[in-house]
């Protein structure tokens, strides 16, 4: 499991995303540095390759930047972003048809046992998810029950809540997304929407999310906080606490989960040194001015941890 141990000091300290890439341009030496001289006159062979990224599309905005710096450092490499949700960006990294699958959830929750052999779990930063409205609702907090009761189709009307009356549309995550599971294992606990409980829609992405409340009077939905900063929408408190990165990190805000970059121990040759450059390039000092810039929480700053089960305890 890789780790990110970088401090907020640190994020801010960063002097630039490209630059970091000169150590990672040319990853594969072609002979090991003598001793005392690591580093000075040693010959080094260019990254060469092409790799493939799906999966999760809370942080695809991340992964895309990271990409475009990392080939702009390496003009021989080709790293294909796609979304799809996280049960694909897993599913396709287990069978082996892309070199990296995006996930928002551990791959326990999505895949099965056999599924899991040869998997490596690279946790590259958090992100803090959150309820969302049409930006004409008249409700600014929401408890963690009333949301459950919403998402379980017990409450249907924001007058129930203390706004202006109307019926409330929930417009929901498709079945897959990691966004969607750990939104339900925080707020929904386990229990499940009965079959007459039918959203107004479920879509695929979270950019979609914020187009369809946006779109939509009365709805409701929820978003990675990088999503939150868009026109026609608001994002809620939740027990009075506000969605940020700060009462992520101290555990007082719990819809939060880990950014996973998965890739398989046995990956092909002709591609795993590219991958793995990629992957280090994402948890580097110099790239993480732009993982703070884009909304998502370092690893380091987190006072609480989360293990495949859901229990949070202090890190």
């Amino acid at each position: 499991m890789s780790k990110f141990d970088l401090s907020r000091r640190q994020f801010i300290g960063a002097f630039g995303a490209t630059a970091a890439l000169a150590g990672l341009a040319a990853c594969n030496s072609s002979e090991p540095a003598a001793e005392g001289t690591e580093g000075e006159g040693t010959d080094t062979a260019a990254l060469v390759g092409s790799i493939s990224c799906s999966g999760a599309t809370s942080f695809q905005p991340l992964v895309e930047k990271a990409r475009d710096a990392f080939q702009d450092a390496n003009p021989d490499v080709s790293v294909a972003i796609s979304g799809g949700g996280s049960g694909q960006g897993l599913s396709q990294v287990a069978e082996g048809s892309v070199q990296i699958g995006r996930s928002d959830v551990f791959a326990e929750e999505k895949l099965e046992a056999d599924q899991l052999e040869g998997l490596v779990d690279n946790q590259v930063c958090i992100v803090g998810m959150g309820p969302i409205v049409n930006a004409d609702v008249d409700v600014d907090d929401i408890t963690t029950e009333q949301l459950k009761g919403i998402f379980l189709g017990e409450i249907t009307d924001w007058a129930d809540l203390g706004g202006t009356a109307g019926t409330i549309q929930v417009i929901q995550r498709e079945a897959g997304s990691g966004t969607r599971a750990t939104f339900e294992a925080a707020v929904l606990g386990g229990e499940v929407a009965p079959d007459s409980f039918r959203p107004v829609a479920e879509v695929d992405s979270s950019g979609t999310v914020v187009e369809q409340v946006a779109a939509t009077a009365g709805s409701i939905s929820y978003v990675a906080f990088n999503y939150m900063e868009n026109d026609g929408i608001k994002a809620l408190t939740v027990d009075g606490i506000e969605p940020t990165q700060e009462n992520v990190e101290s555990g007082d805000f719990t819809i939060w989960a880990y950014e996973h970059m998965y890739t398989r121990e046995d990956e092909d040759e002709s591609t795993a040194a590219v991958t793995k450059a990629f992957i280090e390039f994402m948890l580097s000092d110099d790239f993480a001015a732009t993982v703070v810039e884009e909304g998502f929480i370092p690893m380091g700053d987190m006072k609480v941890k989360k293990d495949a089960e859901g229990n949070v305890t202090a890190a």
